[in-house]
C-alpha cells in the first residue's frame, strides 16, 4: 500500500503538465481537407478544429456554454460553428463565392477535437479556384492552418496558411 502511494505521489510530481495534457495544448493548428467532386461539381470539405480554441474564439464573441463535444451540448452549437465557418473558411470559383452547407460534425476520440463537414455546390467548368481559411487567426498569431487539397486524383497540394496569408489558389 505504501509503495502504490509513493509511486503516485512521485508520478504525479515527475509529469506535472500529464493533467493539462487532455485540457491545454500549444500546438494552434487545424486541418482541411478540400476535395474536388467533379462529377457533382462540388467541393467536399472537412475541417478539423481544436474544441477549447473555438471555444475560446467564441467567448471573444461573446457566445458561451456552447460545451461542444459534450452531452451537455448547446443546441444553438451547430448553428454558431456554421456561421462561424462561413465567416472564416470561403470557396471561390471564377470570382463567385460557393455557399456552404454545413452537413455535420463529430468529435474525435480523445474529445480534443472535432470535424466538421462542409459541401461547397460548385459550377460547371471553372476556371479559377479560390479557397480562402483564416480560421482562429483572431485568437492566435501562431495559427497555422493545413490545407490538404485533392483536385484529382493526381493533382493534390498541401498548404501551410498563416495570417497575411490566408489564400491559396488553382487553376483547372
Amino acid at each position: 500500500m505504501k509503495f502504490s502511494l509513493l509511486l503516485v505521489i512521485f508520478l504525479s510530481g515527475a509529469f506535472p503538465h500529464a493533467s493539462k495534457a487532455y485540457s491545454d495544448h500549444d500546438l494552434h493548428v487545424s486541418v482541411a481537407e478540400v476535395k474536388w467532386n467533379a462529377e457533382s461539381t462540388s467541393f467536399e470539405v472537412s475541417i478539423k478544429i481544436f474544441i477549447d480554441d473555438l471555444e475560446k474564439t467564441l467567448s471573444g464573441e461573446q457566445i458561451s456554454g456552447l460545451q461542444i463535444g459534450t452531452p451537455k451540448e448547446s443546441t444553438e452549437a451547430n448553428d454558431i460553428i456554421t456561421a462561424y465557418l462561413d465567416k472564416h473558411f470561403h470557396i471561390s470559383l471564377d470570382g463567385i463565392r460557393l455557399p456552404s452547407q454545413f452537413v455535420g460534425k463529430e468529435t474525435t476520440e480523445d474529445y480534443q477535437a472535432i470535424w466538421c463537414y462542409i459541401e461547397f455546390p460548385g459550377l460547371k467548368d471553372p476556371k479559377q479556384c479560390m479557397v480562402s481559411n483564416d480560421i482562429l487567426f483572431e485568437l492566435f498569431d501562431d495559427q497555422r492552418n493545413i490545407l490538404d487539397i485533392r483536385m484529382t486524383s493526381s493533382e493534390k497540394a498541401y498548404i501551410i496558411l498563416e495570417p497575411g496569408k490566408s489564400t491559396w489558389s488553382y487553376t483547372f
